[in-house]
């Protein structure tokens, strides 16, 4: 993966940045300028939508982490992780809400084993996809060991009710893993965390994903996978990263064809106010920019993106989470546009 280069500094106006900041992207042979693609801030976050005030809370000592935010029968679900004895004693949750704004807990989805050295002894980034082939939702999660970041594995559950209305669950765990830590082929930069997270989309009739590794202490890194079929068998690209100091890639496509995605921004692992995004017309390719954020009252830290759901005229909503002062991790959102530019 590319670098981020952090260009945002405090004295420098939001407001003559038009609260964006973009990349160039290389000129790639000839022919017209690429196509730069820009995310611009157009509701910030006032307050977070899920603390630990709220009833769903209950029983969750350490807050909320990575997962996704989509829109399906207009309905809003989060799939996330919550953190109910940290790291290791993790759960997933599934919340629903009619606006966007208020919402409910409605389960569990899967609960991580209590047993160190388990396979799934912490269980992170739940991933539910649907399946057209099989015609069920496939949910891809992340599995640890130990410490809850060690010897990281994808794992894949299929839902026992078929159709689009199976995304409620129960789901049953399929045998084997989709990528892991002990793969024969792993890239060089892949670290003892084993694989920290995993995001496919569908490229034309095949399928990539999105996948990461780190040495779980000084470098987090995004690279591909791809696969005839949403079930694989998956296989690394190898190669260099495609990002750095990032995490928890997701993924949509915009009218235009482009894929567009946003992540953790690494570059800062404190204090952070800026959320990763980047754009490719392959799938393969990429050009990777940064948003910067006016830091929310509710967090000192943005951590993860869970979602680009469509909002109407070109604009998506970001659902995040964010690190509290109290040691709670809790979510929010913002409202973005995506502007294009030629370079």
């Amino acid at each position: 993966m590319q670098a981020f280069f952090r260009i945002f500094m405090l004295s420098l106006s939001l407001s003559s940045m038009a609260m964006s900041c973009r990349t160039r992207a290389p000129q790639q042979g000839e022919g017209s300028p690429p196509v730069i693609y820009t995310l611009s801030l157009v509701e910030g976050s006032d307050k977070a939508l899920i603390d630990k005030d709220h009833p769903g809370s209950a029983g969750n000592r350490q807050g909320y982490e990575g997962g996704i935010v989509f829109r399906h029968e207009g309905i809003y679900h989060l799939f996330v992780t919550e953190e109910v004895s940290g790291w290791d004693g993790t759960r997933t949750g599934h919340w629903k809400s009619a606006d966007g704004l208020r919402w409910d807990r409605t389960g569990t989805v899967q609960q991580s084993v209590k047993r160190s050295h388990n396979p799934r002894h912490a269980i992170w980034s739940p991933m539910p996809i649907y399946h057209e082939k099989e015609g069920r939702w496939n949910l891809f999660y992340v599995g640890y060991e130990f410490s809850g970041n060690e010897n990281g594995r994808v794992f894949r559950a299929v839902s026992d009710k078929p159709g689009p209305g199976g995304l409620d669950g129960p789901y049953t765990d399929q045998p084997g893993t989709i990528l892991s830590f002990s793969d024969s082929s792993l890239n060089s930069w892949e670290g003892r965390q084993g694989t920290d997270s995993f995001f496919p989309f569908r490229v034309g009739k095949k399928w990539m994903a999105f996948y990461g590794s780190s040495d779980a202490k000084s470098h987090w890194d995004v690279g591909l996978a791809t696969a005839d079929s949403l079930e694989g068998p998956w296989k690394r690209i190898q190669g260099p990263p495609v990002f750095t100091r990032a995490e928890n890639p997701i993924v949509t496509t915009l009218r235009d064809g482009t894929y567009l995605a946003v992540y953790d921004d690494l570059t800062s692992l404190s204090a952070n106010s800026h959320i990763g995004y980047a754009w490719s017309r392959d799938g393969l390719h990429w050009t990777h920019s940064f948003l910067p954020l006016p830091m929310p009252v509710w967090t000192r830290n943005i951590r993860t993106p869970q979602s680009l759901v469509p909002a109407g005229n070109g604009e998506y909503w970001i659902y995040f989470t964010g690190q509290s002062a109290g040691g709670f991790d809790k979510i929010g959102r913002i409202r973005v546009k995506v502007g294009r530019a030629r370079g």
